[in-house]
């Protein structure tokens, strides 16, 4: 494959705006970074030739990018291309049964800088006895799942089209009067989301938070807890995406819905204490289109149950709350409060943003359903995988950060052929943050579904 860089000038100024200026401001306040991986798993390895072409196209797009400031107050950063050279790595060996644990290695050692311009890396380990395991790091403040699938197709492909450099953006006194107009653009929204926060808050009525309050060093059924606090956990499991139909729609439901209660019923097997309804964020794609150049377009909305969700259980509840939520988002996604905070945020001091963010309740648990991986995602050097599995973490957080803001879990899954890989992350150190203990939970529930499945 011949990758051919088209330099495009967008027709405006791309910004560093919504979910990603979100990631920027917990990245420089607190330190967390929040990297995407996806990895591959090829019987037929594509090759080092094959490998190298995907990272020159991938460093040839809009994913090789970085922050350049503003240079007028309230005004939004904009995207540039890096300036940094293409990240490499060695190519490692690994055993078959090791491949799991090589990407949580990987994982793990990610330390991506995207404000400076490395904001992914590509690496991959040949299997012995055949074949070839690649992982893709991407931060989730330059993309989101469905945005990386896009950008590996396109640089599989030799589609790319790199982003301006920083000099790129004109002369000093161009660049300043585009960011005096964006940032009186930004108080005009700041002050409509106002008006909006104000209008929600008098209609609201004050709601129970939902998790009861935890006791620093206890596990889930409040014993206390002695020795260091456990670090975040991971977890790779394959099932048969048949079986998962088949048990969906027995219980009146759809991949998706069984896929919230399966979390739902995790974390309550996990023993956690809960307060009132269960809260279940379901992850959403804001992206619209091909031409949809923003770096990530993801949102959430929230669903509560109000019972403990048993195996086996009937899934209408969840299928119709979910629907509901959905709907009501496209609806009406302009006037959702979160939605209407970034404008906000931009004009506050550094120290006021710090406080006001970690006052903000989390979920008890994040589902992120990816759907089917489409086949452009699947290939790398004409070969298709056999494996497959994506992912998002939060690195940096502390302990007792991750005890009171939750979410407690989080899980993805995508399905492709006859599989469906679903990916946990561990992240309540007292719940979740025993690595034999979460699989444990995981395959407990799993089995009370009658849902066969394989760990990585």
């Amino acid at each position: 494959m011949t990758t051919t860089a088209i330099e495009t000038r967008p027709a405006e100024v791309l910004r560093v705006t919504g979910p990603d200026e979100s990631y920027l401001l917990v990245a420089e306040l607190f330190g967390m970074g929040a990297p995407i991986q996806i990895t591959w798993v090829f019987d037929d390895d594509p090759g080092d030739a094959a490998i190298d072409s995907l990272r020159a196209g991938l460093a040839a797009g809009p994913l090789h990018r970085a922050v350049s400031r503003r240079r007028v107050p309230f005004a939004r950063h904009r995207w540039v291309r890096s300036p940094l050279p293409v990240p490499t790595a060695p190519v490692e060996v690994v055993d078959a049964d090791g491949v799991g644990q090589w990407a949580d290695a990987v994982l793990r050692a990610s330390r991506l800088d995207p404000v400076r311009g490395i904001g992914w890396q590509l690496d991959s380990a040949r299997i012995r006895g055949g074949g070839r395991a690649v992982s893709l790091l991407a931060s989730h403040m330059i993309t989101d799942g469905h945005g990386l699938y896009r950008l590996v197709a396109d640089a599989a492909a030799g589609r790319t089209a790199s982003l301006p450099a920083a000099a790129d953006g004109g002369p000093f006194w161009d660049v300043v009067r585009i960011d005096a107009a964006d940032a009186a653009a930004s108080v005009r929204a700041a002050a409509r989301s106002v008006r909006i926060l104000i209008r929600e808050a008098r209609a609201s009525k004050p709601a129970d938070t939902g998790s009861a309050p935890r006791a620093s060093h206890t596990t889930g059924s409040g014993r206390p807890r002695s020795g260091p606090d456990p670090d975040t956990t991971l977890a790779t499991v394959d099932v048969s995406a048949t079986e998962w139909a088949a048990r969906a729609a027995e219980h009146g439901g759809t991949g998706n819905s069984l896929f919230t209660a399966l979390l739902a019923g995790i974390v309550h097997r996990s023993g956690r204490p809960i307060t009132g309804p269960m809260k279940v964020c379901l992850a959403v794609s804001t992206r619209d289109g091909e031409d949809d150049n923003r770096a990530n377009a993801s949102g959430g909305v929230w669903i509560r149950l109000a019972d403990p969700v048993e195996p086996d259980t009937d899934l209408t509840t969840i299928r119709s709350s979910s629907k509901r939520a959905f709907v009501d988002y496209a609806d009406s996604g302009a006037d959702q409060v979160a939605d209407n905070l970034q404008p906000i945020v931009r004009m506050l001091p550094r120290r006021l943003i710090g406080r006001l963010m970690r006052g903000i309740p989390g979920p008890d648990t994040t589902v992120s359903n990816l759907g089917t991986t489409p086949d452009s995602a699947l290939r790398i050097g004409g070969r298709t995988a056999s494996g497959f599995a994506i992912r998002a973490v939060m690195q940096g957080m502390p302990a007792q950060e991750r005890r009171v803001r939750g979410p407690a879990i989080a899980a993805w899954a995508v399905t492709y052929g006859d599989t469906v890989t679903l990916t946990f992350f561990g992240i309540d150190p007292d719940d979740f943050g025993d690595p034999d203990g979460l699989r444990t939970l995981i395959a407990d529930e799993l089995t009370a579904w009658r849902i066969g499945h394989r760990f990585w």
